[in-house]
């Protein structure tokens, strides 16, 4: 054992500078979700996050890897969440039913976004926004295919005489169908003539809807 051992000191300027990149990161979110990424410029980003342009430059490099970095950041921990989710199915006795594993997919997004964090509700706009345009595919498709691909194929040991294409379809409607309901659950309050809920209070609608699309199209 060594004795007289001096406490750890953190480097001060570490932790400001890792504040000031997620204010960067925070204020490229907000902006991008709320106009668009074309619409928006570095200088923008930078007056909202009250840093200049270098500071943005060095954060976040140019706009198009600051939007990667921006998308990166959720992506990790909504990936660490579905892993840990699909781990704990995988060392049940018996192999995933495919309701379980729609459950594990959807919920840490449900989850995250029902937290009432204002940048969660950001990326929810900001990811429904990306969703429907192709050519952020060829640069982020790497971020989220990666775990996708692991479920699918839970999904196929669960239905191993379902083509994969009808599997990866069924999934693609599923996540659309979870992005549009966390960007905006408006029409649903108008249509129920009720206030809209979070996220979570649509968990086991969203998963028993999902869940008859991919079952029906894992049977035919």
């Amino acid at each position: 054992m060594i004795e007289n051992a001096l406490p750890v000191q953190t480097d001060g300027r570490l932790l400001r500078g890792e504040a000031t990149r997620e204010r960067v990161l925070d204020a490229a979110e907000r902006l991008f979700a709320a106009e668009g990424f074309d619409a928006v410029s570095i200088r923008r980003i930078a007056a909202e996050a009250g840093v200049t342009l270098g500071v943005v430059g060095f954060h976040g490099g140019s706009k198009q890897n600051l939007m990667r970095t921006v998308l990166e950041r959720r992506v990790e921990a909504l990936n660490t969440r579905r892993r840990a989710a699909l781990e704990a199915l995988r060392d049940a006795k018996t192999p995933p039913a495919l309701g379980d594993l729609v459950d594990a997919y959807l919920t840490p997004y449900l989850e995250y976004a029902s937290q009432g964090d204002p940048q969660w509700r950001a990326y929810a706009r900001l990811i429904a926004r990306i969703a429907n345009d192709d050519r952020w595919y060829p640069s982020v498709g790497g971020l989220y295919d990666p775990v996708a691909r692991e479920y699918l194929r839970a999904m196929q040991q669960a239905r191993p005489d379902a083509p994969q294409q009808e599997l990866a379809t069924a999934l693609t409607l599923t996540v659309a169908s979870m992005l549009s309901l966390v960007a905006s659950r408006a029409r649903i309050a108008g249509l129920s003539n009720r206030a809209p809920g979070s996220p979570m209070e649509y968990r086991d609608t969203l998963i028993t809807f999902c869940l008859g699309g991919i079952d029906a199209v894992s049977r035919t």
